[in-house]
This record gives C-alpha cells, sequence and structure tokens, in this order.
C-alpha cells in the first residue's frame, strides 16, 4: 500500500506569525494560504470548530491552494457537536455538511476532526455517540479527537477498530488521567496525529490564554519518538495526518518543518523569519531564496510526500 503523508500547522491566521512564518512587510495581495501552501501539504481549519462556515469561504479556501494539485484540508468540527450541552440533530450535521461541501466536491477535504474534550470519557453511551455522529457525517472522511485516559482502556480501543474510526493519537502534558500519547487508532481513512505542545505549566492554569497554552517549542529529541510512530505506519494505512498546533511565534511552522525534514531525509526550505527566530534548526532547514516571497513553488515540496511505502 502506498503511504501519502501529511505535515502541516492547525490554522493560518495568526498575529504573531508576522515577521517570523510571514514576512513583516507584505507584498500587495499577500495571501497567507497559499504562502503556506508552499511549503506544506495539509492544513488543518480551526476556525470552523468556532462557527459553521459559509459555502463561499469553503470554495475559498479550495481557489485559493488550486496550484497544488495534492494540497488538502483537515477540518474540525463544530464544537455545539462535541462541546455542547445538547446532542445535535442529524439536520444539524447536514447543515454544517452542506457548508463544506465544496472542499469535499473538489476532493481537498482529507477528514473531519471531531473533537472532545478531556472531560468526554469513555462509557457505551459516549461511544454510541461517536458512532452516530461518524454515520451522521457519511461520506465525509471522519477522525475522531478524544483526550481523558479512559479511551485507552481495551473496550474503548475495541470500539474504534471495529467501528473503523481513526482515533486520533496526540501529543499534551501527561497529567492525571490524560490519554497517552501511544493510544490510537488507524482506519480507513488513515492515521491522525495531533501535537499540542507539553506546556505543562499552562495547559490546566484556569486564568491562562490560547497563546501560552500552545507557546512550546518541540526538541528533535522529542519529535524523533513521532518519527517512530509515523515510519511504523508507512505502507500500511493510505494516508498520515501531522498536525502541528503549538502555533505560539509560529513554533508549529518551525516544528512541522523539522519533523518534515527528519522524515524525508531532506532538508525542508523555510521562510528566513523561521531560520531567523529559531537558528538551532538550519542543519535541517535551509532559507527559501525563491524570487517571488508571495507564494512560491508549489512544486518544490511536493516529491517529498508521494509514494512513501517502503522507507
Amino acid at each position: 500500500m502506498e503511504t501519502t503523508l501529511y505535515i502541516g500547522p492547525a490554522g493560518w491566521s495568526y498575529g504573531d506569525w508576522n515577521g517570523i512564518v510571514y514576512p513583516q512587510k507584505k507584498p500587495t495581495r499577500f495571501d497567507p494560504l497559499s504562502y503556506l501552501s508552499s511549503y506544506f501539504n495539509v492544513i488543518e481549519v480551526n476556525s470552523t470548530f468556532y462557527r459553521v462556515p459559509k459555502a463561499s469561504a469553503c470554495a475559498s479556501w479550495a481557489q485559493r491552494i488550486s496550484h497544488r494539485s495534492d494540497f488538502q484540508f483537515t477540518l474540525k468540527a463544530f464544537r455545539e457537536f462535541t462541546h455542547g450541552k445538547t446532542p445535535p440533530s442529524e439536520q444539524e450535521v447536514n447543515a454544517f455538511k452542506n457548508a463544506i461541501a465544496p472542499l469535499h466536491s473538489e476532493k481537498r477535504l482529507s477528514t473531519i476532526l471531531i473533537q472532545f474534550p478531556w472531560s468526554f470519557r469513555f462509557s457505551l453511551q459516549t461511544a454510541r455517540y461517536i458512532a452516530t455522529l461518524v454515520k451522521w457525517y457519511a461520506p465525509y472522511p471522519t477522525s475522531v479527537e478524544v483526550r481523558h485516559g479512559s479511551w485507552a482502556s481495551p473496550p474503548a480501543i475495541t470500539f474504534f477498530k471495529d467501528n473503523d474510526i481513526t482515533m486520533c493519537g496526540i501529543d499534551q502534558p501527561q497529567i492525571g488521567s490524560s490519554l497517552p500519547a501511544e493510544s490510537y487508532n488507524v482506519a480507513t481513512t488513515g492515521a491522525y496525529f495531533r501535537l499540542h505542545g507539553q506546556n505543562k505549566r499552562e495547559w490546566f492554569r484556569r486564568d491562562t490564554n490560547r497563546d501560552l497554552r500552545y507557546d512550546y517549542l518541540y526538541s528533535s529529541g522529542e519529535l524523533e519518538r513521532w518519527v517512530g510512530r509515523i515510519q511504523h505506519l508507512y505502507g500500511k494505512v493510505s494516508r498520515i495526518h501531522v498536525v502541528l498546533n503549538n502555533h505560539f511565534r509560529g513554533q508549529a511552522v518551525a516544528n512541522a518543518l523539522q519533523l518534515k525534514a527528519m522524515l524525508c531525509g531532506e532538508r525542508s526550505a523555510a521562510p528566513q523569519g523561521i531560520l531567523d527566530a529559531y537558528p538551532h534548526l538550519s542543519a535541517l532547514l535551509e532559507s527559501d531564496t525563491r524570487p517571488d516571497e508571495t507564494s512560491g513553488d508549489p512544486t518544490r515540496q511536493g516529491s517529498l510526500f508521494e509514494n512513501q511505502d517502503g522507507q
């Protein structure tokens, strides 16, 4: 089986990326999504977690990366379906599906990420709810992220396997009953790994904020553990998604490029701002000297992600 490896960041709209990921002085009509698509072949859309998008916005996303034939989106499901006080109806899920239909019809939707909070624990009832959501989302591909350690129990893992549901492998601070990194399940839709960082001090602090929680830069040693897990799946699944969510100050972009270089055995092209901010990565990353800094060369990195079988 041929395995396609998708590595990229979660989101693309962060003010603190200016001067690090994006040029401080941006050219006219600079498009951050198009710019990032010259470095990665996937981006996780997280804005859809907070609001149901307009179909026109999804069509625009597909159009803005049309120069990359291999580019895919993963997309977070609306939070009311996973964090709300009452379960959604099938009609509400269908409304969300209709909104993102342009990505699916253009074959740009790799998977919908159904993300549950730490408080969502394994039981027969919660397992049935996951199965219902996955059924309602069909034929759209889905992956499920759970965070509580109860989902690492043998009955929970058996549930994911028996129902052919991808369960994300996640890197998060390990406190109490958190899901361990080695607990995940691969299915027909492939594998999905999400690296949130290990900022344990801020992760559970009550008055923290988003930037502080995800302010973390992975070391090479920490990423090596994920390299082993990912390489173990080459040739066994059709798709492997690896999304970096430690977004503060472009650290997700730096670590995603670093991980890509470690997995593919070649130095990754990087924005000069990344190398200026994180010079210790110069052994794995090289400055992108392309003449067009607005969109880059969309073909430069594409071959690194094709036909990974046997590597």
